[in-house]
């Protein structure tokens, strides 16, 4: 049986496959404790692609917005990424 989290990243594969051509410019967002090391870690996730990054903290300190806009090639590229991000404790993807 399929967890939760699968079930997810299906249904988001099939919508993005659905909703664009490929490649396709796409807008990660994610929100995060403001630990520099989980911070580099997300930016690093997109070090192999052309990027824009942008990042804010929040007004207690607390917590790091980033948002990545990146040229990406394929739906399951995005789920990758994902993924990836998710291995932060904590971290909440938009």
């Amino acid at each position: 049986m399929l967890n939760k989290n699968d079930d997810f990243y299906q249904r988001l594969e099939k919508q993005l496959a659905d909703s664009s051509v490929w490649p396709s410019i796409y807008k990660f967002k994610f929100i995060l404790k403001s630990s520099s090391s989980d911070v580099n870690f997300v930016k690093n996730l997109f070090k192999d692609i052309n990027t824009e990054i942008s990042s804010n903290i929040s007004s207690s300190k607390n917590y790091t917005s980033i948002t990545i806009t990146a040229t990406m090639k394929s739906p399951n590229e995005i789920i990758q990424k994902y993924k990836l991000a998710s291995q932060i404790d904590g971290i909440i993807s938009l």
